[in-house]
């Protein structure tokens, strides 16, 4: 064997080496270990994606939350997945059932990477009442529910540039690590929240 093909027969296996290592290093990038390295990330980020980046980025573990029946839920005891965090007071009229309903189509739309994402429907008023939970029911039955306190949750994104209220409503894309780093207002479409799903799931491994 002469040295040309010596060389040629080790070509695939300097290929499989950078590949791992190339894979090993996105993974590293796309879960920071620092507040430095997540700036960082969302800076990257920043060039590409259609949804205003969230600053500062929040710990939904630092938001008390719970289910309908009044029990702790806890965002850090959560199988990990990309979340849309929906946060609404009072009746869901036309911009939180618009959000609805972009979300799901969204959701839909992932095919096979449905598993990787979970919508959260965060009530910050009343219970709901049966017409509500009906609805909810029949048209998003995938649909988690979970409630908060409403002067908790004001002071929780009051720092951030999400400028939101109950009057404002914000769609929240919450990483698999419960990190809020990205939002969307009604201005945004489905096309938009999808095409960040997509890139982020794509380069996001499984956990």
């Amino acid at each position: 064997m002469n040295e040309e093909t010596k060389k040629v027969s080790k070509l695939p296996l300097w290929l499989i080496i950078f590949t791992t290592f190339a894979v090993m290093a996105s993974g590293f990038l796309l879960f920071p270990s620092d507040d430095g390295q997540r700036d960082r990330l969302l800076s990257i980020l920043g060039t590409n994606n259609r949804g205003i980046l969230l600053n500062p980025v929040l710990s939904m573990a630092d938001m008390p939350l719970s289910d309908q029946q009044g029990e702790a839920w806890m965002w850090q005891q959560q199988v990990p997945k990309w979340r849309l965090l929906l946060p609404f007071v009072g009746d869901c009229e036309d911009a939180c059932r618009d959000f609805l309903y972009t979300s799901r189509q969204v959701h839909i739309r992932l095919d096979k990477k449905t598993q990787r994402v979970q919508r959260v429907f965060l009530n910050l008023g009343a219970p709901l009442d049966d017409e509500m939970n009906a609805y909810l029911k029949r048209e998003h039955p995938y649909l988690t529910v979970v409630r908060g306190d409403l002067e908790t949750f004001k002071a929780f994104i009051g720092p951030t540039n999400a400028q939101w209220s109950a009057h404002t409503p914000r769609l929240v894309l919450v990483d698999q690590q419960g990190v809020a780093m990205m939002f969307y207002t009604p201005e945004h479409n489905g096309s938009d929240l999808l095409g960040d799903l997509k890139h982020l799931i794509k380069y996001s491994p499984e956990l």
